[in-house]
């Protein structure tokens, strides 16, 4: 038998939901051309900077919910 779903459960999945809306967003093609193309930091493209960045953050993100996600309480037997 399953345990009910807890407050922190519930925050937890939308967080989870929230992670993945967010990234979708940032990654779409009209958010990625409010960068220039033309500007670069340190000899690499402010694009290529923006996209890397992103996805580094989304990988941080997921990993420190998966985390929260994994000291969660077990389900009672």
């Amino acid at each position: 038998m399953t345990r009910p779903a807890t407050p922190r459960d519930a925050r937890l999945r939308d967080l989870a939901v929230l992670l993945t809306c967010l990234g979708v967003l940032l990654l779409m093609p009209p958010f990625i051309g409010l960068v220039s193309p033309r500007r670069s930091v340190l000899g690499l493209p402010l694009q290529a900077l923006y996209l890397f960045g992103v996805w580094a953050g989304l990988i941080v993100g997921a990993a420190i919910l998966a985390r929260r996600l994994d000291t969660a309480p077990p389900p009672d037997a």
